[in-house]
């Protein structure tokens, strides 16, 4: 085989690699960020961080990480919470909630096909009712009157769960909140 030919196809297997390499990783970071718990799409205006079993996590919504604590029975910390109109991280302590507004991210419009092929009803859904966390009390009031719900602190918003505590654990850091009990 002549030389010439030889390296236009060894160009040619190297141009190949790296375009394909270059789609898969183009692929892998257009592909939305799908939450551990739930398996639905993280959105950026509701996205919480939780700490389980000492490793934190990124999960859909605050709620999912309220019953994740609940229906586990594992220790989940709530680590940090997304402001809903800014898309920046918040400590949950600092930050002013809304609790079941008609605005649901990360709700399914999938129905659930039985054995015999039917739709079944929808008896529970661990990302509702909605939580969604702000920077300052009064864009939550705000937010709260245009689409309904509840303005919550965060120790409000955990007393729903009475085995929970708000407080954080001896060597969490201080803006963090604690969703249960070690």
């Amino acid at each position: 085989m002549p030389r010439s030919i030889l390296a236009k196809t060894v160009i040619s297997i190297v141009v190949l690699a790296l375009l394909s390499a270059g789609g898969y990783w183009l692929l892998q970071r257009t592909a939305p960020v799908e939450c551990k718990v739930c398996r639905r799409e993280i959105h950026a205006a509701a996205r919480a961080v939780v700490e389980v079993d000492g490793k934190q996590e990124a999960v859909c919504c605050v709620r999912c990480a309220m019953t994740l604590d609940v229906q586990e029975h594992k220790p989940v910390r709530l680590v940090e919470v997304t402001d809903y109109l800014r898309r920046q991280a918040l400590a949950p302590a600092n930050a002013a909630f809304v609790e079941g507004s008609r605005i649901v991210l990360c709700q399914t419009h999938e129905p659930r096909i039985d054995e015999t092929k039917h739709a079944q009803p929808r008896v529970f859904d661990r990302c509702e009712p909605s939580v969604y966390a702000f920077a300052r009390r009064e864009e939550a009031e705000s937010f709260a009157a245009e689409n309904g719900g509840m303005v919550l602190s965060f120790a409000e918003l955990m007393k729903e769960f009475p085995e929970q505590q708000s407080a954080p654990p001896a060597a969490a850091p201080p803006d963090a909140g604690s969703v249960r009990k070690p």
